[in-house]
Parts: C-alpha cells; sequence; structure tokens
C-alpha cells in the first residue's frame, strides 16, 4: 500500500498538470504567431488605403482593389495549392509559406505601380492560402482531441486578434512610416513566425504520408455533403462581413468619430473570447447545438447593431456580443468540416478558408448594393435577415457530421515536459 500511494497522488495531480501544459503548448502559440501575421495582412489594408490611394496617384476605388483582389484570390486559389501540397509536411509547408507571404509583402511595400502592388498582393493571398488550412490542420494534431476545440481556438484567436493589436499597431507605424512600413511590418510578422515554426520542429503526423491524391481531393468538391457543410458558412460569412465593411459609417452615424476605434478593439476582444467560448463549448456540447444557439444570438445581434449605435454602452455591449459570436461560430465550424472529411484536414480547412472569404467579398459587394438602393439604416437588418437564413440552411438541411469530430492520432512529442516523466 505504500508504493501505491505515491501511484495514485501522481494519477490525481496528472491531469490538471497536462492540461495546464496544453493550454501553453508553445507549438500551438507559434501557430497562433503565423495566424496572427495573416489576420494583419487581410484587416490591415482597410487602415491604410487613402494612403495607398494618395500614393500611387489612384482613386480610393481603384486602390480598393488592393482589399478585393487579395480576397479572391485567397478564395480562389487557397483549395488549389493546399491540393497540390496534400502530401507535403504540413511543418514544411508553413515555413515555406511564410517565407513567401514575407517576401510577397516585402514586394509590395516596394510596388512602384497599382499593378505591380496588385500582383504582389495575389502572390501573399496564396501564400495566405496555403499556411492558414495548415495551421489548423496542425494544430487539430497537437494534443488528444477531446481538447482540440480549445487547441484550434487558440490558434484561431491569433488571427481575429490581429484586430486588436496588429492593425492598429500596423497603422500606427504607417503614419510615421507611410503605407509601405505598415506592409514590412506584416513581412517581419510572418518571417518571425517562420523562424520560431523552424526552430520548433513541429513532428509531423503520420496520416500526412497517407494523403489523398489531387484527383481524389477534387472530388470533395463534387459531394453532397460539401455543400451541406459549408452553404450555412458562407451564408453567415456574407451577412457578417456585409455589415462590418461598413460598420464605422453605422456606428458614425450617432456617435462621435473618437468612439469608433474604442468600439471596434471591444468588437476584436469579443472575437477573442469568442474563439475560446466556441472550442470550450465544442469539447463539452459537441457541434450542432452550440452552433444553433450562436446563429441565434449572431442573428440578434446583427439586427440590433443600428438600433444600439445611439449609445455608446449599449454599442459596446453589441460589439461585443457580436464578436463573440462571430469567432465562437467559425471556430464551431472548422470542427464541422474536420468531422466532414478526417483524412483530408488541409484540404477541408481550405475549402472553409475559401467560403469564408468569398462570403467577405460577396458581402461587401452585396452591402454596398443595399446602401446604394436603400440607405445605411437597412444594412444591419438586412444582415441579420440573411443570417437568420444561414440557420434555415443549418436546419433544412440534412447533417454532414455526426457526433463529435473522430478521434485522431496525435502527434508524438506534443508535450515534451510530458514525455521526460
Amino acid at each position: 500500500m505504500r508504493d501505491q500511494a505515491p501511484v495514485m497522488n501522481k494519477r490525481d495531480s496528472s491531469p490538471s498538470r497536462a492540461s495546464i501544459r496544453r493550454t501553453i503548448d508553445l507549438r500551438v502559440l507559434i501557430l497562433a504567431l503565423a495566424a496572427f501575421a495573416i489576420g494583419t495582412d487581410a484587416f490591415i489594408i482597410g487602415g491604410i488605403l487613402p494612403r495607398i490611394a494618395h500614393s500611387l496617384s489612384v482613386s480610393i476605388g481603384k486602390a480598393a482593389l488592393v482589399a478585393s483582389v487579395f480576397s479572391l484570390s485567397y478564395a480562389l486559389g487557397s483549395p488549389v495549392v493546399s491540393a497540390l501540397s496534400a502530401r507535403s509536411r504540413r511543418s514544411s509547408l508553413i515555413i515555406g509559406g511564410l517565407a513567401v507571404f514575407s517576401a510577397a509583402n516585402l514586394l509590395s511595400a516596394l510596388s512602384p505601380t497599382l499593378a505591380c502592388l496588385l500582383a504582389t498582393r495575389v502572390i501573399a493571398a496564396l501564400a495566405a492560402g496555403l499556411v492558414a488550412p495548415a495551421c489548423y490542420a496542425l494544430a487539430s494534431r497537437l494534443g488528444p482531441s477531446h481538447n482540440r476545440g480549445k487547441t484550434l481556438g487558440i490558434v484561431a484567436a491569433g488571427f481575429t486578434s490581429a484586430i486588436v493589436l496588429g492593425v492598429p499597431l500596423g497603422v500606427f507605424l504607417g503614419k510615421y512610416t507611410g503605407w509601405r512600413g505598415s506592409l514590412i511590418f506584416v513581412a517581419i510578422l510572418g518571417a518571425l513566425a517562420a523562424l520560431a515554426m523552424f526552430g520548433a520542429r513541429v513532428p509531423e503526423p503520420d496520416a500526412t504520408s497517407n494523403a489523398s491524391s489531387l484527383s481524389e481531393q477534387l472530388r470533395i468538391l463534387s459531394r453532397p455533403e460539401t455543400v451541406i457543410v459549408l452553404a450555412p458558412f458562407l451564408i453567415w460569412s456574407v451577412a457578417n462581413f456585409g455589415l462590418y465593411t461598413f460598420i464605422a459609417a453605422i456606428l458614425g452615424r450617432r456617435l462621435s468619430a473618437t468612439a469608433v476605434p474604442l468600439l471596434l478593439l471591444l468588437f476584436g476582444l469579443g472575437c477573442m473570447a469568442g474563439n475560446f467560448i466556441g472550442g470550450a463549448l465544442s469539447d463539452r456540447y459537441g457541434l450542432r447545438w452550440p452552433t444553433i444557439i450562436g446563429l441565434v444570438m449572431l442573428t440578434c445581434a446583427l439586427a440590433t447593431i443600428g438600433l444600439a449605435s445611439s449609445s455608446l454602452i449599449e454599442a459596446g455591449v453589441t460589439m461585443i456580443w457580436w464578436g463573440v459570436c462571430m469567432a465562437a461560430l467559425f471556430t464551431l465550424q472548422q470542427q464541422r468540416v474536420i468531422a466532414v472529411y478526417p483524412k483530408q484536414p488541409n484540404w477541408a480547412l481550405a475549402l472553409n478558408n475559401s467560403a469564408l472569404y468569398l462570403g467577405a467579398s460577396i458581402g461587401a459587394a452585396a452591402g454596398g448594393v443595399v446602401i446604394s438602393k436603400a440607405s445605411l439604416a437597412v444594412l444591419a437588418p438586412t444582415s441579420a435577415a440573411v443570417a437568420a437564413l444561414g440557420l434555415l440552411a443549418l436546419l433544412v438541411l440534412p447533417r454532414a457530421e455526426r457526433g463529435p469530430p473522430p478521434e485522431v492520432n496525435p502527434i508524438r512529442g506534443a508535450h515534451p515536459i510530458q514525455e521526460e516523466q
């Protein structure tokens, strides 16, 4: 009995210690840093667009092509580059992709004309479209599957935290170094993530060597479950970005201009919290009901944005509410896709990210049409109606995923401290 007591104590304490280590796994944080760099690049253009237009002597409308070309290139190119590189090591893809991403942003900063800038933005988008799904797919293999939601939430938080930290810092630097300095800042972020990833030497899961062929992955597009799992996500992405693109104008109708950055900061903080909330809910309650409830709450948040913009406190609460719902649903959606295609997570997540960026492009264009044909006041309720349509699609379409995401073999060596014990 004396010999058994220490063993029992060790068993009692090991779960909590292992849980702590999982939440601070250095390699997950490195993947989050890579997502942070990509998120900063995706969102920073809006903050430096007037400077780009002035520097290149073009109109704001033409300069806006810098953002739309990036989104469309990502949406169309991410599945292609992910399929072509399916048999490559994900860690190598991330390192190489980040190197190309950094070089492309550096070339963007040196672009003398709008045409050169657009060409380099295509390269940056393709590199980002390769790196982002690889980061999420690799993160899903770090540690046991019952903590997969939390792990994916950390990486997704890296992306959304760009709204809170990366974009404001990059725009601030741009005030003193110009828009070129902002893009150099993005290039440095990508290079730091690549170097950190190279130094971490993340092991590769056994499943990578058994990756499906290109033709097998392309056949995913023709499967009904692909439409079933992506259609609701595309619809509610249109709703989110159709409103977010014009949120500064909506908030500025009744609130002071100085209040808008604060409210956007609160939105970003809500997104960061939502990533972790979505992961924790999926680990505890599965995917179906948290997604349904999240869509109901998202619809309500979008519907009340316009009404809440008359008060700073009400607007702040609503922006946090919206951010939590938007990010939590994104984390839940990633797991829905992995559950449908567990053998092709990289390709499936690339399709998922393409749906996100395609929704952003459609939402921005549709929002502009709504404003031009009606008014800014009807944009929020219209976005809420689109989100409700996404909920309806989720409820009406057959379930693509059955139960929790399947168990996968975690990467060996994910927690070196545990192996030493």
